[in-house]
């Protein structure tokens, strides 16, 4: 008789267990960012289709069902992921329950073949990578990897915090930046309605606010970023277009940044395409 060779573990209250190793896992984004909210305007997420299909299947122990929270790609809604024999299939936009029900025949399909079998129609259109040790479906190139350690060597370098002197009052009582960029003459002069500072856009006070805090903290001096931002105006105003102040600001902002090391070209590319492509939330 076939004697049946089980995965035992140890548990910390000394009892021996058996962990059934599963062929496969599919994880659900129920309640992301994004995924299932209908007040947002997304599809909703057949949770209770889910379930259900997956007892109907029978597929406790074989592939484990986890509905819960996001599950990364946010420019993306209705995630789902499927590990599959050492692969990780990922697959958008699951808005329906005959997507759901092609969604389980594939993976019932691949357990009848007892082997990895490609996506078909119509998940192969929903099919995509979301992880770096992947490559694409369609088999373009990517070249997105993000050398996390380098870049906060770099920025812990380049603004280390200031460490604390004897008598080194420079922000004790010192006037908020606004009331002291207001002397700014000429070009540099930030714009103003009745006295108050004008942010005709979100972002305008975002970046405003990003420039002053790192000021405080002797990154640079207003002076060094005055200069960078008259440069940033005498190009503005060459152009035959009306420009927008704060967009010179931040490009002074950048210039600058680049200049301590803190933002390096590549790195303010990359932040400027996670926001373009919905990587990131608009924060106001």
């Amino acid at each position: 008789m076939l004697q049946r060779r089980r995965n035992l573990v140890t548990r910390p209250d000394g009892v021996l267990v058996n962990v059934a190793r599963m062929r496969g896992m599919l994880f659900v984004c129920e309640s992301g960012c994004c995924c299932g909210r209908i007040e947002d305007g997304f599809a909703p997420v057949s949770a209770a289709l889910y379930h259900a299909e997956w007892e109907r299947r029978r597929f406790r122990n074989i592939v484990h069902l986890s509905i819960g929270g996001c599950l990364g790609p946010c420019a993306l809604a209705n995630v789902a992921l499927l590990l599959f024999d050492g692969r990780a299939l990922w697959f958008h936009s699951i808005n329906s329950e005959s997507l759901v029900l092609a969604l389980y025949d594939y993976i019932e399909a691949m357990l009848d073949a007892d082997a990895y079998l490609p996506p078909p129609a119509p998940l192969a259109d929903l099919h995509f990578t979301a992880s770096q040790w992947q490559d694409r479906p369609d088999g373009l190139p990517l070249d997105d990897r993000r050398d996390w350690r380098r870049r906060l060597a770099v920025q812990s370098a380049a603004c280390p915090m200031p460490a604390a002197r004897p008598g080194d009052d420079r922000n004790a009582g010192a006037e908020p930046p606004e009331r002291m960029l207001a002397r700014w003459q000429g070009p540099a002069a930030l714009p103003r309605k009745n006295g108050e500072l004008v942010f005709d856009a979100p972002w305008h006070g975002r970046v405003f606010g990003m420039a002053a805090a790192l000021e405080e903290r002797q990154v640079y001096t207003w002076d060094e970023f005055r200069e960078r931002l008259i440069d940033r105006i005498a190009e503005a105003e060459r152009g035959q277009d009306p420009f927008d102040y704060y967009a010179c600001w931040l490009a002074a902002f950048e210039d600058i940044l680049a200049e301590k090391g803190m933002a390096l070209d590549p790195e303010i590319s990359e932040r400027t395409n996670e926001y373009e492509f919905g990587e990131r939330d608009e924060i106001f």
